[in-house]
């Protein structure tokens, strides 16, 4: 990452709460598309990334080893994982929510994304009788969501193979070119990405990085640089969510600086090559 970009707690904080601000002005308000709230889950799911990044940032006080004062230290490698999350919530979002430019398009990613989660509900049927309702209920829902799918352009268009693919629930996704259809670099988000892979891997950088940063002032070091991650998804999340939604946009005089500094983070972004 670019030398020159630096982590300020104060700035985190001020884009979080208009994440969490722009999320909430959809709370309790009515759709005439029941698509477009699920958008609403994607911005709670990437708040409570975000906050509870923040908190591991402070640092964690261990109970053990009991025999002596436990342990403090500064849990870099948990805030990698949750920031590596945090991008693919804002990822999804685009490629669900923002990215389709026709209504063909956008019914085959929502319903796609909705059975993607759905499909590992299909062979666990229940032992237990009073759970046999439930199950059955997401059985109809799985083929509800599988005849939407076939009924779009976009899966006609596809080749026998991609589509049982399709239809098993898997989403073959491309996550650099969603990115930089995103407009986020691409040298940084094959870089980042891959990195983060490691953290959730375990791979031997990431694990030996975990082992020598034995100071508090190292380990905050790294977590600044995944904070850093986490704070670049929050601002393009904000600036694409109160494009889609007006209510989300009227937010945004109430918060004149944290926009501001949304917009600067999403430039810087896009720069990261």
């Amino acid at each position: 990452m670019d030398q020159q970009v630096h982590f300020s707690a104060e700035e985190y904080l001020g884009i979080l709460e208009l994440q969490f601000e722009v999320a909430q002005a959809l709370k309790g308000k009515p759709s005439s598309d029941s698509r477009w709230p699920d958008a609403q889950h994607l911005a709670l799911k990437l708040f409570a990334h975000g906050a509870s990044a923040h908190w591991l940032f402070q640092g964690t006080n261990a109970p053990v080893p009991r025999s002596t004062v436990g342990a403090a230290f500064t849990d870099f490698g948990s805030i990698a994982v949750i920031a590596r999350a945090a991008l693919e919530t804002y990822l999804t979002l685009f490629e669900v929510f923002v990215s389709p430019s026709t209504e063909d398009e956008f019914e085959f990613q929502y319903s796609l994304w909705h059975l993607a989660g759905q499909v590992v509900l299909e062979d666990l049927e229940p032992s237990d009788e009073s759970l046999v309702e439930n199950y059955l209920g997401a059985q109809a829902d799985i083929a509800e969501l599988r005849e939407r799918i076939q009924a779009t352009d976009v899966f006609a268009g596809l080749t026998q193979r991609q589509q049982e693919q399709v239809l098993q629930g898997r989403r073959r996704r491309n996550w650099s070119e969603i990115a930089a259809s995103a407009g986020i670099g691409l040298g940084f988000i094959k870089r980042i990405y891959s990195y983060y892979s490691g953290f959730v891997h375990s791979d031997a950088l990431t694990s030996s990085q975990l082992f020598t940063a034995q100071t508090r002032e190292d380990q905050r070091g790294h977590a600044e640089l995944h904070l850093l991650t986490i704070m670049f998804a929050l601002s393009k999340f904000i600036l694409d969510y109160v494009d889609l939604f007006e209510e989300a946009a009227q937010v945004l005089p109430r918060f004149p600086e944290a926009h501001s500094k949304a917009q600067v983070w999403s430039e810087v972004l896009s720069r990261l090559d």
